[in-house]
């Protein structure tokens, strides 16, 4: 599985780090690279760059509920660390990206005076993390506060999804699956309580936490999920089982809550593992149940250990006493991405357009954007005029795109002064674009650039010219928008097939709303940065 890449991450990135440091077991060998993309843009980037490097590719939040293998990881592990806005979208909902820790989220709805949260605190790591596993304690749980989870998966869709087809049941989620990112989730909490009420009961949460002694050692907290058939926790059945105290080389039992194995000092990711098969087995043979392990092993394990824990594996194909565990993407399995099964028409990204700075209540909720692939490359290159990708913005209500345009719609110059959704396509690495405006009303305007505001020459002059034949307008109800033919869009892919899209919006009146959202966004707002464009695969 040993792979040298011939260059480095596209994104900020550590090489030879110990995985040991980052994980909260303090156990790991170390990591070839541990990416930190700052954005969207930069993960998608990632996430292209790793295939074509084929290394093996692992994610974490916080290393909160990570045991990492002892074994050095020979490709890369990526951490959501520096993905940490948040910003309220209106008066009850709350957008956070994946790695906003639980304890910020929920000082944040403290601080709002808004119930439904309080669970969130102290509970060790990141929201992404948390929605990944439906994560839940002291009776509350993501899925009941979630309505959006926005995933990128690793063919590169970016995809907003809804709870019913995320959250599966008792810590467990359809991520768990099919395995995909998770980088935005919207969190609602209407329920109004004085702020002093909802201190109270998240310092309470926190002195419970400390009672059982959850932080008296690094662990990564229940080791075992709950088998509710059974009408008792597993830390229970552990207790009768006489675990308490048991261990394995620096791996320990707690002796307060023996669903807790802790790293007293030392321990290696083979002693937890043996300490955890052993109360496995003994739930096996004993009460008759076998219990699923809740820590998440990532890397390379001795084969028979994880097969005693019941861990899903494959087996490494040049030690067949060894199998890996918990990665998103293996080059060396049949079960990758060498192919994607062409459906058609296939999305490439669809979600929700967020205000450009960040703020609170920025830009008005409800306006997404989506973007189609609507046949395959090589069909396309076979009528090149056809239709081949669609935009479409969805428009709930007129009160959303309110300042008009003035009649009767047509090719409109100056169309930004008003409320009008924009799409960029950009080439993967150079600075050409295409800009598109449309109003739900069926102005528009097309521009082509040779570099940031730069006009491409024969495009000085705005006209619908050059337009006519491969641009046609779609509008329905309660979306509009544009689908365009392989002849305009070719320039702008390169040979591995990959393009840079960016959605936009102006309410004409100074505010201003992107999806994918951007890190550290310019002031005044500038659409036009296609180095921060969204790049994703075609097919």
């Amino acid at each position: 599985m040993e792979h040298i890449p011939n260059s480095t991450p596209p994104c900020p990135y550590v090489s030879n780090v110990s995985l040991a440091s980052k994980a909260y077991y303090g156990i790991g060998g170390t990591a070839r690279f541990v990416a930190i993309p700052e954005s969207v843009a930069q993960l998608s980037s990632l996430l292209l760059w790793n295939r074509a490097q084929r290394l093996p590719l692992a994610l974490m939040g916080s290393g909160s509920n990570i045991l990492f293998s002892d074994d050095d990881f020979p490709g890369t592990v990526l951490s959501l660390e520096k993905m940490q806005r948040m910003f309220w979208l209106s008066d009850d909902e709350l957008f956070c990206e994946a790695g906003v820790e639980n304890s910020a989220i929920a000082e944040a709805l403290c601080d709002a005076g808004k119930s439904g949260g309080e669970w969130l605190y102290r509970l060790p790591g990141q929201i992404g993390a948390t929605v990944r596993m439906n994560g839940r304690c002291f009776g509350g749980e993501v899925s009941q506060m979630t309505t959006g989870i926005l995933t990128l998966s690793l063919d590169g869709t970016l995809h907003w999804q809804l709870p019913d087809a995320v959250f599966l049941g008792y810590k467990h989620t359809a991520l768990m699956e099919h395995p995909a990112i998770v980088v935005g989730v919207r969190l609602r909490c209407a329920e109004n309580r004085p702020t002093k009420v909802i201190r109270q009961t998240m310092l309470e949460h926190e002195e419970e936490r400390t009672k059982k002694h959850h932080f008296d050692f690094p662990s990564c907290g229940s080791t075992f999920k709950n088998n509710y058939a059974l009408g008792r926790p597993s830390g229970a059945i552990f207790e009768e089982l006489g675990f308490k105290g048991e261990s394995e080389g620096g791996a320990v039992v707690s002796n307060h809550h023996a669903n807790f194995i802790f790293n007293k000092g030392g321990a290696t990711a083979d002693d937890v593992l043996r300490l955890a098969a052993r109360m496995r087995t003994a739930a096996i043979e004993r009460v008759g149940v076998a219990l699923d392990l809740e820590v998440e092993c990532v890397g390379r394990f001795d084969a028979a250990l994880l097969a005693l824990c019941g861990v899903n594996a494959v087996a490494d194909r040049h030690d067949p006493s060894k199998a890996w565990a918990g990665l998103l993407w293996q080059p060396d399995t049949s079960e990758n991405l060498e192919s994607v099964e062409e459906n058609f028409p296939r999305l490439l990204m669809q979600g929700p357009l967020v205000g450009y700075f960040g703020l609170d209540r920025e830009f008005p909720v409800g306006i997404e954007a989506t973007v189609e692939q609507l046949c395959s490359v090589e069909s396309a290159k076979t009528d090149r005029e056809a239709p081949f990708l669609r935009w479409t913005t969805r428009n709930p209500s007129p009160a959303l795109f309110s300042l008009q345009a003035p009649s009767p719609a047509d090719f409109t110059d100056e169309l930004w002064m008003y409320s009008v959704s924009e799409l960029f396509i950009a080439g993967a690495s150079d600075t050409a674009y295409l800009e598109f405006e449309m109003t739900p009303d069926g102005h528009w305007v097309a521009l082509r650039f040779n570099a940031p505001r730069k006009r491409a020459e024969g495009y000085e002059t705005l006209s619908p010219e050059p337009w006519i034949g491969k641009v046609r307008l779609v509008q329905n109800e309660k979306s509009f928008g544009m689908e365009f033919c392989w002849s305009l869009l070719e320039p702008f892919v390169n040979d591995e097939q990959v393009i840079a899209l960016q959605c936009c919006a102006s309410s004409g009146s100074g505010e201003f709303g992107l999806f994918p959202w951007w890190e550290a966004p310019s002031s005044p707002a500038d659409f036009h940065q296609p180095d921060r464009f969204f790049k994703t695969r075609l097919i």
